[in-house]
């Protein structure tokens, strides 16, 4: 078959919706850094959307690809002329299949570092957007994470940021030639799963910028604008079978397709310095403080993805959907849901909060994606910290607190206990592992870990984890048996 391209889009198979915009040849108004597949199912979706509806906004996105890593993708989706399929995959309903055809541009950073920052630097482009994981960011106390210990960064600098490779070198250099230039400051908007993501963006940019030049520092402080956002939709990686799937839809062969759920959510502080993208016709909720999304997804969402994991590991199981599947473990999160998480969380004025979590459970029993439980249990000690333990602290005076706090601490315990799954254990810190694993009492680790200060001292709860683990070792034997 011939490769998805501008050329090949009218052989694109008549059912799959295909942008009709391609003509008009949309102005790029974003540059996005990071283009892999989060981004592609997400936010290039929503500006796909927008771009149908109203052809002639100038909100294209030109795709830089800064590491290496990520230059094979690239390559395929430059020769695909920034066009890829996204298929959402469904439990219960026939595949949805559409190309995408929002990345007017793909940059190979690493092919030319001036002219990627010549691009950036660009009045045109007044968003810089960018999924670079949250380890990507450079200015990170809470992680032991500094700008100015950041080798990438350091070398940029070295050469006084002439040909940047590094993400936050490209954006410091651009943002020095634009106030050099007289040209606005563009905003930056992170698309990372973290809770301020536009703080965290701020800190990093702000940070290296103060190794160069701390009148740069001030005026990016001054006129840039780093709103803070909310993420949704699971987008697991993309299978070799998904891709011959997604190839025999469209009828011409996408080497460059994503696929993800169908369910979608992007909330955004309403911040912009340089104007925006009018995505509230695309489905994107623009707010003035997004705490309490965030707050809803970090305790409902990712909370309970924990709570799937560990439980369901100890109860034998590979992915998220098995796990959800078993009567056992579903009550489990269902308890955490309705007994400490919902009781505890503030949402916003508009989200019914039994309706969410119903809408999370149907999200976890999606076959189709099957997302590992082995994935959601790295870093667990971070996870937990940030996810779970404050629902804890808060829920200690409710009546379900310790025999539920007790089944998740026990089974994340158990897990690290008897895993041999390097990617689990290579989240976890020597320190921790010793007195999980190594103390004869099932209980010990909470008065030894420091995130799990407030709860350390309660004798009732280490008393109910000691009942817990002993029926989690028992149910464990007895599968060993079988």
């Amino acid at each position: 078959m011939e490769t998805l391209s501008s050329a090949t889009l009218s052989d694109v198979d008549k059912s799959v919706p295909t942008p009709t915009y391609i003509a008009n040849r949309s102005e790029v108004g974003i540059a996005h850094l990071g283009v892999g597949n989060f981004h592609r199912s997400h936010q290039a979706m929503y500006i796909n959307r927008l771009l149908t509806s109203l052809p002639s906004q100038p909100w294209a996105i030109a795709g830089f690809a800064v590491r290496e890593d990520d230059r094979e993708l690239a390559t395929r989706l430059k020769a695909q002329d920034g066009l890829y399929s996204l298929s959402l995959l469904s439990e219960n309903e026939p595949t949805q299949t559409e190309v995408i055809g929002s990345l007017r541009e793909i940059i190979i950073v690493p092919d030319d570092p001036a002219a990627a920052l010549e691009r950036l630097s660009d009045p045109a482009i007044r968003i810089v957007s960018l999924t670079v994981t949250e380890s990507g960011y450079v200015e990170d106390p809470v992680n032991g994470r500094f700008a100015s210990q950041n080798a990438e960064l350091l070398q940029d600098i070295k050469t006084d940021l002439s040909s940047p490779r590094s993400t936050f070198g490209l954006i410091v250099a651009a943002l020095r030639l634009r106030m050099q230039r007289g040209v606005p400051a563009f905003t930056v908007l992170s698309c990372d799963n973290i809770q301020k993501n536009g703080q965290t963006a701020k800190a990093s940019i702000v940070a290296a910028a103060q190794l160069v030049d701390s009148n740069l520092a001030r005026w990016i402080e001054s006129e840039t604008s780093f709103p803070n956002s909310m993420v949704d939709r699971i987008t697991p990686r993309t299978t070799e079978e998904q891709i011959g799937l997604a190839s025999a839809a469209l009828g011409v062969t996408d080497r460059a397709p994503v696929v993800a759920e169908p369910f979608t959510q992007w909330v955004i502080e309403d911040d912009f310095n340089a104007g925006r993208p009018p995505l509230e016709s695309a489905g994107v909720v623009f707010v003035d403080s997004v705490n309490e999304y965030e707050a809803m997804k970090l305790r409902l969402l990712n909370g309970a993805h924990q709570v799937l994991a560990y439980v369901g590991l100890v109860a034998g199981h590979t992915y998220v959907h098995e796990a959800m599947n078993d009567p056992h473990v579903r009550g489990i999160v269902e308890r955490y849901w309705h007994e400490l998480a919902l009781p505890t969380t503030v949402l916003p004025s508009e989200i019914n909060g039994i309706d969410y979590v119903s809408t999370l459970a149907k999200r976890f029993v999606n076959s189709k994606i099957a997302d590992t439980l082995e994935r959601l249990a790295v870093d667990s000690p971070d996870r937990l910290t940030k996810f779970v333990i404050p629902v804890l602290r808060d829920a200690v005076d409710l009546p379900g607190y310790y025999e539920i706090s007790a089944l998740i601490l026990g089974a994340w315990a158990r897990v690290l206990t008897t895993t041999d799954s390097k990617l689990i254990l290579a989240g976890v810190p020597d320190s921790v592992l010793d007195v999980v694993v190594d103390s004869g009492d099932p209980a010990h680790f909470l008065s030894e870990l420091d995130w799990l200060d407030g709860l350390s001292d309660d004798k009732r709860l280490h008393e109910e984890l000691r009942r817990v683990t002993a029926e989690i070792r028992s149910v464990q034997a007895i599968n060993h048996q079988k």
